[in-house]
């Protein structure tokens, strides 16, 4: 996977039950995720597209915007997506229920 427009993130204690969550997350925000791994997540907007890729073995999902507009910097689009990355790398199990 390359850096695609903007760099790579990358998030770490992200196992099965967190990937459940935050697709049916993004579905309930009609926010479109497809493929298997990699995601691709189409919110929508403004010509963004990410693609998400998850290793299992070490817990870690990386993303990268493979599409944008001009218009919007990068820094704009990290500042949506780190907060909520963080929130959920912090979740415990109990949390998720």
């Amino acid at each position: 996977m390359g850096d695609g427009k903007c760099g790579k993130h990358e998030y770490s204690n992200i196992n099965q039950q967190k990937v459940d969550l935050m697709i049916k997350e993004l579905n309930e925000h009609g926010i479109s995720v497809s493929g298997n791994n990699p995601r691709i997540i189409d919110p929508k907007q403004y010509g963004i597209k990410l693609q998400t890729t998850w290793d299992q073995g070490s817990s870690k999902l990386y993303v990268i915007v493979t599409d944008k507009s001009f218009l919007v910097p990068c820094s704009k689009i990290w500042e949506k997506i780190d907060p909520l990355m963080k929130h959920i790398e912090g979740l415990s199990e109990n949390e998720m229920k």
